[in-house]
Parts: structure tokens; sequence; C-alpha cells
């Protein structure tokens, strides 16, 4: 008799012993598919009630969890989309008004009142450079950075930029010094995108210079590299200034922060980088892109 009661709680232990592993094994396979997110539900190979309930439950959350995130993501993609349209719609009268008050100094006589429309001007000027970052950020949360890549003279791009901002210069008393090997400096790139990263440097480099600014291209091996530097007056963190929203001067007085992101954003997308240097009080940003006849 005893000899079968051993035999009964031998095999109950061996058959509760085999449950305990295939649950740990199931447990450790719950583990592995909540590793790999949202994608899937997670499924259970046998049939064990604790289990199979913990496994329910676990399923109700992702569901709960994936439905919000769908929620989430459609609000703010309709956000993105308004704040694009409503930065769209501001252009269109700004830009009248910036017209009128073009015409308006240039018919004004007397010097109080000329000078008034002036500083107006430059506010108007101001507020559609925001305006205009705000659209081309929104559009680019929006709709995502698809570049169309081209072969491209990236040193002619630059001396074009510079010629287009020598008003701006001699407005403020800015002398651009150009350097380059004096050649062309090919790359593949989206002319478009290229453009709009060289006038935020050259923008970025106007607002905050306590000097000249620094124009440099050239090439190393398979690579070609862009850097406009100007001195500053204060301290600027190059671990964030290509983060959104990122401004030295603490009050924007001078900027919204948007220029140097909407940069890295756009070289990130041709496959190139950027990166900040301040070097006694030295500020240089370097735009670094493959030469278009060693990309394959």
């Amino acid at each position: 008799m005893e000899y079968i009661i051993i035999l009964i709680l031998s095999a109950a232990v061996v058959i509760l012993a085999v449950k305990h592993i295939r649950v740990k094994k199931q447990l450790k396979s719950i583990l592995g598919q909540l590793d790999d997110g949202l994608a899937r539900l997670v499924t259970v190979a046998f049939v064990d009630d604790d289990v199979e309930a913990v496994a329910l439950k676990i399923n109700r959350l992702l569901e709960q969890i994936r439905q919000t995130i769908i929620k989430s993501n459609a609000a703010s993609a309709a956000l993105k989309s308004s704040i694009a349209d409503i930065s769209h719609d501001m252009k269109t009268p700004l830009t009248s008004v910036i017209g009128y008050l073009q015409m308006a100094e240039q018919e004004c006589k007397d010097p109080k009142i000329r000078e008034l429309l002036q500083i107006c001007l430059e506010r108007s000027r101001y507020c559609n450079t925001l305006i205009n970052d705000f659209f081309e950020l929104s559009v680019l949360d929006a709709e995502g950075c698809t570049p169309k890549p081209k072969t491209v003279d990236a040193a002619g791009i630059l001396c074009e930029q510079i010629l287009a901002g020598y008003p701006v210069f001699e407005e403020k008393g800015i002398v651009p010094h150009f350097e380059d090997q004096g050649r062309p400096m090919m790359v593949l790139a989206d002319p478009v995108m290229l453009n709009r990263v060289i006038q935020n440097l050259i923008s970025n480099g106007v607002k905050y210079t306590e000097g000249d600014i620094f124009f440099q291209i050239c090439r190393e091996a398979d690579l070609v590299m862009l850097t406009v530097s100007n001195p500053v007056s204060a301290y600027v963190d190059t671990a964030h200034i290509f983060d959104r929203f990122y401004t030295q001067d603490k009050s924007r007085s001078r900027g919204s922060g948007i220029g140097l992101y909407l940069c890295r954003q756009f070289t990130e997308a041709m496959g190139g980088t950027i990166r900040g240097e301040l070097k006694e009080r030295l500020l240089s940003v370097q735009v670094t892109l493959k030469a278009a006849e060693d990309v394959r």
C-alpha cells in the first residue's frame, strides 16, 4: 500500500513539475512576444486557465493602447495640418502688408515717419520669416521629409546664396568671407532642401554674429564639407542648437529656433550630417554630404 501511495505521489510530483516547466516556458514566450511591441497580440501554446486569463488581459490592454495611439496620431496629424493651413493663410495678407509698407517708405518724405515705417517693415519681415518657418515645419511634420536628389554643385549654390544675401550683409555691416578649392563641389542632394539649408545657415549667422561671416567649402575623399562660421557674444550649447525651438537668445527677440532644426532635418534626409562647434567664441556649423560621383 505504501508503495502505491509513493508511486501516486511521485507521479503527481512529476505532473506538477512538468506543468510548472511548461507554464514557465509559456510565460517566457509571452515576455518575448511583448518585446516585439504592439505589432501582434499575445498567443499561448497550450490551454491553462491562469495563463490564458493573463494572456487575455494583456491582449485587451494591448488593443486599448493600440487604439489610443491611433487616435493620438490622427489628432496630431489634424493639428499639424491645421497649423499648416493657418500659416499658409497668414502668408498672403502679410506679404501684401510688406508691399504696402515698402511703397509708403519710398513715398514718405518725413524723416521721423520714414524711420517708423522702416521699423514696421523690419518687424513685418521678421513675422513673415517666422510664419514661413512655422509653415515649413508644420508641412515637414505632417507630410514627412522626402528628398528628390539630383547632382548639383554645392559650391555654386553657396555662392548664389551669398550673393543673394549681400543687401542684408551691407545693411548689417557684415563682410562675408568665402574660401573654396576653386572647383565645383558636386553632391547628390535635393536642390530645394540644400538651398533652404544654406539660407537658414546664412540667416542664423546674420542674426547672431558679432562680426563678419566666414564661408568655407571643401572636399576630402568622398565627402564635401560646407561650413558657416561667425563670432558670437554668448555661450552656445552646440549639443542642442539643432533641437526644435532652441535659441541662444532666451527672449527669442531674434529668432524662433526653427532654422537650424530644419537644417538638420533636411541634411539628414539627404543622407548627410550636420554638427556645431564653438571654439573661442567662434561658432561653426558644418554640413557634410557625399560627393556625387561616389554615391552608388
